[in-house]
């Protein structure tokens, strides 16, 4: 797979043209407006309806419209939560896709069936889906994801297993034994060896996937010490991890494992993330005086200072640091309501009784969310909803909450809201409030069984 036609652009269309009629499809379904279906399913009977040879003409214009339109579909249905519907084909539809879009319909079509439950069969149509492609990291990632979520933990690891037997071939190429495949300093020198090569990023990805899958396996096992090992292979040996240190300090600190997640800390780049977690690690080991101390000098940075990357920790920076300097308001009050017409965009808020940090991180989500005016970021909705929450604005908490899900849906990146934001609801809302909106979010597995009555 390399083109993903989900997210193909193109420049403003002629009113009328199919192109037009695509993007009026695109908008609506965007708005969350049910007309969208009626248009797609115009859409694609009409184009459906064309020779082959028209459809493939001014290098397959119309044959992409068609692309578009049925994967545009798909997702409403996902946004919608129509699962069924979602994974449901038409045949003749089907067989005139391009082998880019039929690859993609059946990745979303695997998701539908996970988000069902039906995970067997969604893990199925991955491995059928990645027999040719073994060195897709996103079909790799989905298979590994969908059998963890089904418990299959061991399976998982066959994941990364047979990641690690592809690569025995290039070793051996390399006339070096493949017993050194997950050694960092033999991967290194194949690195070096391959320089300058069309492949020499992809085989560094691939040896970064392969210990960070084993990363992942290890923190479902609760081995955190080798987590934390197999998670530094990883960034040495792969810019594409190098980077990305929050994977493994966020799920050390919110299970407890503060020693093990200052260290990845220690590799953040960011002052806001370095803050925000170190205080969170503190927080979950009983230093709550410790924790305000860090959270205060995070809310310190001025905003301007703050990327993109790190402003969701600014935030719950704001956030926390409200929940140890004040006890929460008795049951049934709340805070006096921001003046803001819309929950969803960023208008200004004055509410008297609002903590100032309260008042700051909601401020700073709500103005995030306005000037996203035609793709909202979910995990910004998230925040935002949880500035409402502790403020005991329950409307705009699940409204914010309902619209970060149905986003979520229809991007095709997941069905609820991840395990992280689980737990800055649970330490952030009263106990009553977190019970109405659990449902949007993915439970730490292990609290699924206790949840589930078991």
């Amino acid at each position: 797979m390399t083109t993903d036609t989900r997210r193909s652009g193109g420049a403003a269309a002629l009113k009328g043209s199919w192109e037009a009629l695509h993007a009026e499809a695109l908008a609506l379904s965007r708005q969350g407006n049910d007309e969208a279906l009626a248009r797609y399913g115009r859409l694609i009977d009409r184009l459906a309806a064309l020779p082959q040879a028209r459809r493939a003409a001014q290098d397959q214009r119309l044959q992409s419209i068609l692309d578009q339109s049925v994967l545009g579909l798909q997702s409403h249905y996902a946004r919608r939560n129509r699962l069924d519907e979602m994974a449901a084909v038409d045949e003749g539809v089907f067989e005139i896709l391009s082998d880019d879009a039929k690859s993609l319909w059946r990745e979303n079509q695997a998701r539908a069936y996970w988000w069902q439950g039906r995970r067997q069969e969604a893990a199925e149509i991955i491995r059928t889906e990645s027999e040719d492609l073994p060195f897709d990291v996103e079909l790799r990632w989905l298979l590994f994801s969908i059998l963890l979520d089904d418990g299959k933990i061991d399976d998982a690891d066959g994941v990364r297993r047979s990641l690690l037997t592809e690569l025995q071939s290039l070793f051996r190429a390399q006339g070096l034994s493949e017993s050194l495949v997950e050694d960092v300093d033999a991967q290194m020198l194949v690195k070096e060896r391959l320089a300058g090569g069309s492949e020499t990023n992809q085989i560094s990805v691939q040896f970064g996937l392969l210990h960070f899958l084993r990363s992942c396996v290890d923190l479902e096992k609760q081995r955190w010490q080798d987590a934390a090992d197999a998670f530094g292979m990883a960034a040495r040996v792969s810019d594409a991890y190098s980077d990305l240190w929050h994977l493994i300090y966020r799920p050390l600190a919110l299970n407890s494992q503060g020693r093990l997640a200052q260290r990845a800390l220690n590799r953040e780049d960011s002052p806001v993330s370095q803050g925000f977690w170190r205080g969170l690690s503190g927080f979950y080991a009983g230093d709550r005086q410790g924790a305000a101390t860090e959270w205060r000098r995070v809310t310190q940075i001025p905003l301007e200072e703050v990327t993109l990357s790190s402003v969701g920790d600014w935030i719950l920076a704001h956030y926390y640091l409200h929940a140890v300097q004040a006890p929460h308001p008795p049951e049934g009050d709340s805070a006096a309501a921001p003046e803001t017409v819309n929950a969803d965009v960023g208008e200004d808020q004055d509410g008297s009784n609002v903590s100032d940090e309260v008042r700051q991180g909601l401020h700073v989500a709500l103005n995030l969310l306005g000037q996203q005016e035609t793709r909202r970021d979910p995990l910004v909705l998230g925040l935002a909803a949880l500035g409402w929450g502790m403020n005991g604005h329950k409307e705009h908490l699940h409204r914010n909450l309902r619209h970060a899900v149905e986003l979520l849906r229809a991007s095709l990146q997941d069905n609820k809201l991840s395990v992280f934001n689980w737990y800055f609801f649970r330490d952030l809302l009263s106990t009553e409030v977190f019970a109405e909106v659990e449902s949007y979010f993915h439970v730490p597995k292990h609290l699924q069984g206790e949840l589930d009555g078991e």
